[in-house]
């Protein structure tokens, strides 16, 4: 299994992208009303045709995915029951191997996805409030 870019974004992978998106979000941030995300999903299907997508297939299913727009890891989310499997590391590797620098921002209680990024040599850069859900981001920065 390895991760790839994803040249042409289907209307069926948009689909199957928005369905693990939205899980993810559910599950890895239950201190986000889940009416927020689902608020948000037109702005991010919009926003996955514009970025640079990387996925993990399995069986010609789409299991974990990532977006990229220029050196800004816009997302990377893993369908549930693949997680914790090393799909999410195999997408960063992808990533790393194709960009000299990756920064992002993560909710500071999704202590999972902290503890994940840490793992993989990101470090602290900034924390800031998201104004939409005066919840506490870190900015992580990851450089080659």
């Amino acid at each position: 299994m390895k991760a790839e870019k994803l040249e042409n974004l289907t209307e069926t992978d948009q689909k199957v992208l928005m369905s693990i998106w939205l899980a993810g979000n559910l599950d890895a941030h239950p201190f986000v009303a889940a009416k927020y995300w689902q608020d948000q999903a037109t702005e991010v299907s919009q926003q996955l045709a514009k970025a640079t997508i990387y996925v993990v297939q399995q069986d010609d299913q789409i299991i974990g995915f990532a977006g990229m727009q220029m050196y800004n890891l816009a997302g990377l989310f893993v369908k549930p029951g693949y997680r914790n499997t090393g799909i999410g590391s195999l997408l960063l590797f992808a990533l790393k191997s194709d960009y000299q620098r990756i920064d992002l921002a993560v909710y500071e209680k999704n202590e999972k996805a902290v503890r994940f990024y840490q793992k993989h040599d990101f470090d602290e850069s900034d924390r800031v409030v998201d104004q939409d859900t005066d919840e506490v981001e870190l900015k992580m920065k990851w450089r080659a």
